[in-house]
């Protein structure tokens, strides 16, 4: 049948030549549905409304809302559906498209509730280090021992403090003569380990520092120690030989490196490694 009007062309009805309007069909359904999202966001879906958009890809040129009715409606609920294998949803009538889509939703699901991977300090070099321990330890008490513990790239997993006064002493090696020595004590995650009267031997605080490097599945360590106002960090590096030999000697039985220990006065600083190079 040829309809027409005076003064316009006629137009053959049912030849695909009839006027379009894009607010009918799937298209236009599509668009109403998308300008939706944008203006009111996706929370103002229903569960079969956001199934639907999810099905647009795997069906470009079909209304998706009976399949998104059908499928919930098979299998019990949205999450259901996307908790359904592949076979199943093609069994129910989804598309080999759809089937792969909605295959992913709840993996991206997952990635999004995984906790972010810490971003961790880098203390690979002696710069690093050193604005490190300038920008987090300029201020910090003297009478703390810094343990850094670091993973197998040297970043930094752990600055964890161990109380011990100003210096250490083993059993039948006394301190030099003018040293101070206040009982000294472990410091773990801010709780004091042992009676502050008690004088813990370097063996002790070995065995504690170790444990927290295992604890941490730390790969190495670095010691930084702050001399006190009337210590030149020489001398306290002197009076922490004893402790710093121990943990070289223990630290490789458990598989963990000791880098360095180092003393820090200021902008001044001294380390081990540096010192034993050069035949100290």
């Amino acid at each position: 049948m040829v309809s027409s009007v005076k003064g316009e062309k006629p137009t053959r009805f049912g030849t695909g030549e009839e006027q379009s309007f894009s607010s009918t069909g799937p298209t236009g359904h599509r668009q109403r549905m998308r300008t939706r999202v944008l203006t009111a966001g996706a929370g103002s879906l229903a569960d079969y409304e956001l199934l639907e958009m999810l099905l647009f890809p795997g069906v470009p040129r079909r209304d998706t809302k009976p399949l998104a009715k059908a499928l919930i409606t098979h299998f019990g609920s949205l999450a259901a559906v996307l908790e359904a294998p592949a076979e199943a949803l093609k069994a129910a009538g989804a598309t080999r498209a759809n089937a792969e889509l909605l295959e992913l939703v709840p993996l991206a699901a997952d990635r999004l509730a995984a906790p972010k991977a810490p971003v961790r300090t880098d203390l690979g070099s002696w710069d690093k280090l050193l604005a490190y321990c300038a920008a987090h330890l300029a201020h910090a008490p003297t009478s703390f021992l810094h343990v850094l513990f670091l993973d197998s790239r040297n970043q930094l997993l752990a600055d964890e403090r161990f109380k011990t006064g100003e210096r250490f002493e083993t059993e039948g090696n006394p301190a030099p003569e003018g040293m101070s020595a206040p009982p000294p004590a472990c410091v773990q995650g801010g709780a004091q380990v042992g009676l502050e009267k008690e004088r813990i031997p370097v063996p002790q605080l070995v065995s504690s520092i170790m444990q927290r490097a295992l604890a941490l599945h730390a790969c190495s360590l670095i010691t930084v120690r702050l001399a006190g106002a009337d210590v030149q960090p020489d001398r306290q590096l002197l009076h922490d030989a004893p402790l710093v030999q121990a943990l070289l000697h223990s630290a490789p039985l458990l598989a963990v490196t000791m880098h360095d220990h180092v003393v820090l006065k200021g902008r001044r600083w001294r380390s081990f490694r540096h010192l034993e190079q050069q035949g100290w």
